[in-house]
């Protein structure tokens, strides 16, 4: 099996290929044009949004998506930065859609979907229930599970190590049927946790935060704040045996220090490794 390549999302084909476009990429305070952490993953005519964070519509704008063209949105956490443009993109659906397009379907544990309400209620109070009808589907907080969300299409979920008051899912998309099946997986935000590795387990791309660099802080190295190191990325990618490792989510602070990042994960991990900006495709 290849490992995925890069190609500019004007390349996107229309066939039922796997696509896995960054539009954000970046930490909290996502700054020097990488803004929060966001993906779209796109199964055929299918487009799956992972996370939601302040600049949503934005981020969907720059790379020629409309909101109302999203199917379903995942979330990983509840924290701000992966959530806080979900009443901009429900509220864009309601009053700017075409004719006839509903609300995209909600994916989140319940714990998350429950700030998600609140979030809703607390920004756009006339339309809450509206917007509270859209499809759902609530995941355990907890525990792993797993969800067919079309045909070929199932996603599985694992609880990692964040946050008490935010906890996240990682999420695996299992896309086809054995033998042909590809796998991209989630880490979205976690520290250093074992059920990354199952998560992981022979992903052809594993999309992993690497908030701190062990090389440029030491004293971080092994984790912290719910984060994890570049090396920790890399340690979980060879013991998942994935094909890609895609660092993410770095700290502003490091800005340009990607190569240093790259090298920590590198002595950990034999396979690919890239820390894609904001616009880089993945094709699998």
């Amino acid at each position: 099996m290849t490992a995925p390549t890069f190609n500019p999302p004007s390349e996107m084909s229309n066939r039922r290929s796997i696509e896995l476009l960054a539009l954000g990429v970046g930490p909290a305070m996502g700054l020097n044009g990488r803004t929060t952490s966001c993906y779209l993953l796109r199964v055929g005519e299918r487009r799956i949004l992972i996370d939601c964070g302040p600049a949503i519509v934005q981020q969907l704008h720059a790379v020629g998506v409309a909101p109302h063209q999203i199917d379903d949105i995942c979330f990983t956490h509840a924290h701000a930065d992966h959530t806080l443009g979900y009443p901009m993109l429900m509220l864009w659906r309601l009053f700017k859609a075409p004719a006839g397009v509903g609300l995209p379907r909600i994916i989140a544990s319940i714990s998350t979907m429950g700030a998600l309400d609140g979030v809703i209620q607390h920004t756009l109070a006339g339309e809450a229930a509206i917007i509270r009808g859209a499809p759902r589907v609530e995941l355990p907080t907890h525990e792993p599970s797993s969800v067919e969300l079309a045909d070929g299409i199932l996603l599985r979920t694992w609880p990692l190590a964040h946050s008490p008051y935010a906890p996240t899912l990682g999420l695996r998309f299992e896309i086809g049927a054995p033998p042909a099946q590809h796998v991209i997986a989630f880490t979205g935000d976690t520290g250093p946790c074992d059920n990354v590795v199952a998560l992981a387990h022979n992903a052809d791309l594993l999309v992993h935060e690497a908030n701190f660099s062990a090389r440029l802080k030491p004293e971080l190295a092994g984790g912290a704040f719910g984060h994890s190191t570049a090396q920790i990325a890399g340690r979980n990618a060879a013991a998942a045996h994935v094909k890609h490792l895609a660092l993410v989510h770095m700290d502003v602070s490091e800005e340009g220090q990607e190569s240093v990042f790259i090298a920590e994960a590198a002595a950990e991990f034999d396979g690919q490794i890239s820390a894609p900006m904001p616009g880089v495709q993945f094709t699998l």
